[in-house]
């Protein structure tokens, strides 16, 4: 991280002060003085960290792995994310041809093309792997794990890629 908002209060009070006014009791009532200035700077100083963190971070695969494991296993750093590979394509069909969807202009119907998904559209992307270990007892310990969890994900996430939650061993 870079040094630019880094701030020394106690050495600013110093240097700021005449050298024959730099005694104890001096400096010591300044740094009273300057004590909420430092308690606001405190929470500047993690409230920065924390967007550094999070705009260090985007959507891919190897980032959104690295923040669940920070955040959920920070130990033994286990929860991964797989892609899932499609096989099928998504084609353009004629009018002619008879296929299920298409566009057309107004009127326009014969010159008008189709096009075809052949995956489901509720199919994930991705899949993310949480150990079994981690999963909660009761059901709504259960829900609010799984909120943390999809907050954080979301949080990071394209918003056109979808994922699923997966326990393992």
């Amino acid at each position: 991280m870079s040094n630019y908002l880094n701030v020394d209060i106690e050495k600013l009070i110093k240097l700021s002060l005449p050298i024959d006014l730099r005694k104890p009791k001096t400096i010591a009532f300044l740094n009273a003085l300057f004590a909420p200035i430092k308690a606001n700077y405190a929470r500047f100083t993690a409230f920065k960290e924390s967007v550094f963190y999070i705009v260090s971070h985007n959507s891919s695969i190897v980032l959104l792995q690295k923040m669940l494991n920070d955040k959920f296993d920070p130990s033994a750093r286990r929860i991964y994310i797989s892609n899932i590979q499609r096989t099928d394509i998504n084609r353009f069909y004629y009018w002619n041809e008879n296929k299920e969807f298409g566009f057309y202009g107004e009127g326009d119907v014969q010159k008008g093309f189709y096009y075809a998904f052949q995956n489901e559209a509720q199919s994930p992307d991705y899949i993310v792997h949480i150990p079994i270990e981690y999963q909660p007892n009761t059901e709504l310990e259960l829900d609010k794990y799984l909120v943390k969890v999809r907050s954080e994900i979301n949080r990071y996430n394209h918003y056109s890629k979808s994922y699923i939650i997966e326990w393992i061993n």
